[in-house]
């Protein structure tokens, strides 16, 4: 098991709507030795919100001031190498999500030393179905079947309590060496497979996006580094010009 480093774990809140839960959040951080906040599409006003410092206490404030804050959900994944989008919802397209411990310990195992985000959707309704696209993982934090939501704040809480204990006990472990394609190098490359798989009519007009979240979710289980990503849009390149040289010939 390697070990993992509390300092390359992000945390992400998506259009958070109250600042008492973002300062519970940093509190949750702080508890547990995380520092890195982004918020996308903060509520107009959070960082006026009287409860916001209350909430985060003096030992968390350093967090909140210095929060990135972003517009686009992307943008806050650009340079990130393993993105977590956390749901209490199943369904069709929520299928394939891991529990918590499991999600820790893979990262222990296989990650650590990855430059990671942790994506938390608002108060209301959660994550979107179009967020959850652009995380690599699914992870849902098992509860009672009586009340499967969390407060933003508690499932903070129980993610960074996780990641501390198995950091605790890897610690003085190995950081591998393995570099892992970053978000925006795997958005490059899923946006070039969609133009290729358009174009040889692999992708059905009636649902584009199925085959897609299917191509993401294959890619997903073992995470390409820049040199696969590199080798694979090459292969895509060369697919493009012999349909084109097969068109030419053709006509």
């Amino acid at each position: 098991m390697s070990r993992i480093l509390l300092e390359d774990i992000r945390i992400v809140l998506v259009e958070p709507l109250y600042g008492g839960n973002v300062g519970s959040v940093a509190r949750a951080m702080a508890n547990f030795g995380l520092e890195k906040l982004t918020l996308v599409r903060p509520a107009e006003g959070i960082f006026e919100d009287p409860l916001l410092e209350p909430m985060a206490r003096s030992n968390a404030m350093h967090i909140l001031k210095n929060a990135a804050v972003t517009d686009d959900l992307a943008k806050a994944l650009a340079d990130t190498e393993l993105s977590l989008g956390f749901t209490a919802r199943t369904g069709k397209k929520r299928n394939d999500g891991i529990e918590l411990k499991p999600a820790v310990r893979a990262i222990s195992e296989e990650f650590s030393g990855a430059r990671i985000a942790a994506v938390f959707g608002c108060e209301d309704n959660g994550l979107s179905n179009e967020d959850l696209e652009k995380c690599h993982w699914m992870v849902n934090i098992p509860t009672h079947p009586t009340l499967t939501s969390l407060n933003l704040s508690q499932a903070v809480l129980l993610f960074a309590y996780e990641l501390f204990s198995v950091a605790e006990e890897t610690e003085g472990a190995q950081k591998p060496e393995r570099k892992l394609a970053t978000v925006e190098e795997l958005e490059g490359f899923y946006g070039h497979l969609g133009e290729v798989l358009d174009t040889i009519g692999f992708i059905k007009e009636d649902d584009p996006a199925r085959i897609m979240n299917a191509m993401r979710r294959i890619f997903s289980r073992r995470l390409p580094d820049p040199r696969d990503v590199h080798i694979l849009r090459g292969m895509l390149s060369k697919v493009v010009v012999a349909l084109e040289l097969a068109k030419k010939r053709k006509d």
